[in-house]
């Protein structure tokens, strides 16, 4: 499904797949946010559809306030979707997790101004994401982040028990071809903010948590 929804190409919807060096809490972060935006783009249509309907069968101006405010929540829902994979998605992507955590219990917010769903799981997405700046935490899980092929390691001796096998002399042989050792799983390497201590990729040059440089 989330292919298919990917494939709708939507300019102001993030795709569901992020970088794969994100950390974990990061991870859960935005796949709660990535739902999330499908459901507020699902119901910014049905409000603009209610509120177009609502103008044609209103019997009293309290209707029309209502049918007004449905309307305009519909609108509203689109920016909010629009800002969202600007100042979260976007951020998170780019490692820059702190301020995507700002903006993102602002939005979370709005969304509970304007429906109750959409707001509770950015909040819950934003509890979520707040678990990577705790200096504690695992980064990654092992086997989470790895590059280069994998396999099992080169068996050790011969199984236990087994009996010896009989001495012969050595005969001509061909010549034998050296094992390959299988090539072991790369891990990225995590360094500590000096300042904060948070963990996170050595490629990055700047603290994701308070932009302290290495």
């Amino acid at each position: 499904m989330k292919h298919e929804l990917d494939n709708l190409n939507l300019p102001f919807m993030a795709k569901s797949a992020g970088p794969p060096w994100l950390p974990a809490p990061v991870v859960e972060s935005r796949e709660i946010a990535w739902w999330t935006q499908w459901v507020m783009g699902l119901l910014g249509i049905l409000y603009i559809i209610s509120g177009i309907v609502s103008f044609f069968t209103i019997e009293s101006s309290w209707a029309a306030f209502w049918a007004g405010y449905i309307l305009a929540c519909g609108v509203v829902y689109f920016i909010v979707l629009y800002f969202l994979k600007k100042h979260f998605f976007d951020n998170v992507d780019q490692g820059k997790f702190q301020v995507a955590a700002n903006w993102l219990v602002l939005w979370a917010i709005v969304g509970l101004f304007l429906a109750l769903v959409p707001g509770v799981l950015l909040l819950l997405s934003y509890i979520r994401l707040r678990d990577v700046f705790q200096p504690n935490y695992q980064p990654y899980p092992t086997g989470s982040y790895q590059t280069g092929a994998t396999g099992q390691p080169p068996a050790q001796g011969q199984t236990q028990g087994a009996p010896p096998a009989p001495q012969t002399p050595p005969a001509a042989a061909p010549p034998r071809q050296e094992e390959q050792v299988p090539e072991q799983p790369k891990k990225t390497e995590m360094v500590k903010c000096k300042k904060c201590g948070v963990m996170y990729p050595s490629f990055m040059r700047t603290c994701p948590n308070c932009n302290e440089p290495r």
